[in-house]
């Protein structure tokens, strides 16, 4: 049986790639202070684990999905909290072969979750082709969960053959728009599917600025 957590399992990792505190800190975007308490924890945030699995090229989810034991039972560890784990995990194993069988540049990048706006972003993105994903849910859903829908934000929704919904949100203000799709569990060839269609329907629609997303 596994006695470490994840957190410690990070820590581990971080030391070997010899990153100083600070230097990782700046890269998951968070606080100097913060990253030993992500050292401690049983749990991570979603995003948050996100983000740490890019700058440290490794796939926590998968770890995660693999080994239950990595991190503690606890009353708030939901089983959509799990589903949304493993929908990651898979999402970053597959996508990118996806987007090379589809020549496409398989550059994943994460939102800047701290950016001071009321308006929450899409959890990851493809900075190439302004293609947006969103964990468990569609944008649309995220933002309205806190507020209404600005006016200057007009939505096109199209609606699948095989059920999968894609969203062209357009900010009529700045002139721009993102392509966003939910991020739950697809298969490979679910992923392909949608991926196809955007490259050929879509991505001539995409015009967000690339200053909305950190790497």
């Amino acid at each position: 049986m596994n006695t470490q957590t994840i957190g410690e399992i990070i820590e581990n990792e971080v030391r070997k790639q010899s990153w100083s505190i600070t230097e990782f800190a700046e890269q998951i975007n968070c606080k100097r202070n913060n990253v030993y308490d992500i050292f401690s924890r049983n749990n991570i945030d979603i995003q948050l684990l996100a983000r740490i699995s890019k700058v440290l090229n490794h796939n926590y989810f998968k770890d995660l999905a693999e080994n239950p034991d990595l991190v503690c039972e606890h009353e708030e560890e939901t089983e959509k909290e799990v589903e949304k784990r493993k929908a990651v995990s898979q999402f970053l194993d597959v996508m990118p072969v996806v987007l090379r069988e589809l020549n496409m540049d398989p550059t994943i990048t994460f939102s800047n979750m701290n950016n001071g706006d009321d308006i929450p972003l899409p959890d990851l993105s493809l900075p190439d082709y302004l293609v947006c994903f969103t964990i468990g849910e569609r944008w649309v859903e995220k933002v309205n969960k806190k507020q209404p829908l600005p006016p200057l934000i007009k939505v096109q929704t199209i609606n699948m053959e095989n059920g999968e919904i894609i969203d062209i949100v357009n900010n009529t203000y700045f002139g721009s728009a993102m392509i966003d799709i939910k991020l739950d569990y697809k298969t490979q060839d679910q992923w392909f599917e949608i991926m196809k269609y955007v490259k050929e329907n879509c991505l001539q629609y995409a015009k967000l600025p690339h200053r909305f997303f950190h790497v």
